[in-house]
């Protein structure tokens, strides 16, 4: 009886650890996305037009980034995994190659992470979600805006709103 007494109090103290663990890995994450989105550059990526619904989850968008450029270079399919090197020009992303290495803002050159799925080129923000009956207004959006730390190499990045043809932030409509 005392084993099994023994056993529930090692299993009650592993649960509460790791609790108490993952509690720990969910708030060093938001900090982290704070961090980016309070002192953040913002930076941002062209859109190809896409449905902006979902039958089953609702009003959201799925963003697909105009890599068509990037595409075509001769480094395109090098890395499943690292991060894409770019130059900023007007605002918006100028991607120039991928790396194995962040960079660390060096010569005007920053990086974010990426992967690559069996068919897509893919940053982390692939969607985003809006209130619903804003379709059209959304619909409209050219840019996705990304934040990130420049003199970082982690490579993190923060999805912070939806850009127009003219690189103003759309605005949902008060209803």
């Amino acid at each position: 009886m005392k084993e099994k007494w023994n056993q529930n109090k090692l299993s009650i103290i592993l649960l509460t650890f790791n609790s108490l663990l993952f509690i720990l890995f969910l708030v060093y994450a938001i900090i982290g996305k704070e961090e980016i989105r309070e002192n953040g550059k913002l930076v941002l990526l062209p859109l190809v037009p896409v449905d902006p619904r979902s039958m089953f989850q609702g009003d959201y968008m799925i963003l697909n980034y105009d890599w068509s450029k990037f595409e075509s270079t001769s480094n395109v399919k090098k890395f499943r995994r690292g991060f894409l090197l770019f130059e900023i020009e007007s605002g918006v992303i100028k991607p120039i190659r991928l790396s194995h290495e962040a960079v660390d803002s060096h010569n005007g050159l920053y990086s974010i992470k990426y992967f690559r799925s069996d068919y897509d080129f893919k940053i982390g923000a692939e969607s985003y979600f809006f209130q619903e009956g804003q379709a059209d207004l959304y619909s409209s959006a050219k840019f996705a805006g990304i934040k990130f730390l420049p003199n970082s190499t982690s490579g993190d990045k923060l999805l912070v709103g939806l850009y127009d043809e003219s690189k103003s932030l759309i605005q949902p409509k008060l209803e």
